[in-house]
């Protein structure tokens, strides 16, 4: 029979062991969108992905990547059929941000409800994380154009249980220094301030994937050794 002593130091080789490997792993975080969120008109490192990636190594996640896939007129059909190149990335969580260019054009809301859907609907299946950003339609587009896009955003999001941030836009849109001289695209500032309030979203999303991989590779080498160890963890809930 093994000690108390050896019980101990095979959690803590293990626990060793699991924490290296975990290091040496790459969670990869992609922006799948469109203008909105591929740094339209700006410096590359002005870019969303890019201050997204600049946050979360200032926080000290070293061993996060974030890809920028994020093309300017993007639409959500766009986004479906472009799948499988996603895919090919191997993300851990997809920053899905979809359906402004569909709204500028007009495109039924049922269309734009059923291309985004399968979107979100797949990445979940191949089980990677998806965080959902909104969009809204133009004024002229009227009033119950605007509210059924808008419900198609959080009717997704409650189906497939990804949080939502509700408008890539929110505090932006108005505003001279949030926006380019179109009065719609965010600005340098614009972008920045975008990232500060969807972060707490990616935050929860890396830490919930650092912590599954950790329990993970900790469970399957203590499986190899008779000791038990705890489930991962549920992904985290913050809609």
């Amino acid at each position: 029979m093994r000690t108390i002593f050896e019980f101990f130091l095979i959690a803590a080789l293990t626990l060793w062991l699991s924490d290296n490997a975990l290091a040496q792993n790459t969670i990869r975080v992609v922006v799948y969108g469109d203008s909105l969120t591929s740094g339209y008109q700006l410096q590359p490192g002005e870019a969303f992905p890019a201050r997204l990636d600049q946050k979360l190594r200032a926080v000290g996640f070293s061993n996060v990547e974030v890809i920028n896939m994020s093309v300017a007129e993007a639409t959500a059909a766009d986004g479906l059929a472009h799948l499988g190149a996603l895919e090919d990335r191997h993300p851990d969580i997809v920053i899905v941000e979809l359906g402004s260019n569909d709204a500028q054009r007009g495109v039924e809301v049922s269309i734009i409800n059923k291309n985004l859907g399968n979107v979100v609907g797949n990445l979940v299946q191949n089980n990677i994380y998806v965080i959902m950003i909104g969009n809204k339609a133009p004024a002229n587009m009227g009033y119950v154009y605007g509210q059924q896009l808008e419900g198609v955003y959080k009717q997704i999001a409650k189906m497939f249980k990804s949080p939502l941030y509700s408008y890539a836009l929110n505090g932006i849109i108005g505003s001279q220094e949030m926006t380019l001289a179109d009065g719609y695209h965010p600005s340098a500032k614009g972008v920045q301030y975008m990232m500060e309030q969807i972060y707490p979203l990616v935050d929860a999303a890396v830490r919930w994937k650092w912590e599954t991989q950790r329990q993970n590779q900790q469970w399957q080498l203590q499986q190899s050794q008779g000791v038990p160890a705890p489930q991962p963890p549920d992904a985290p809930d913050m809609r």
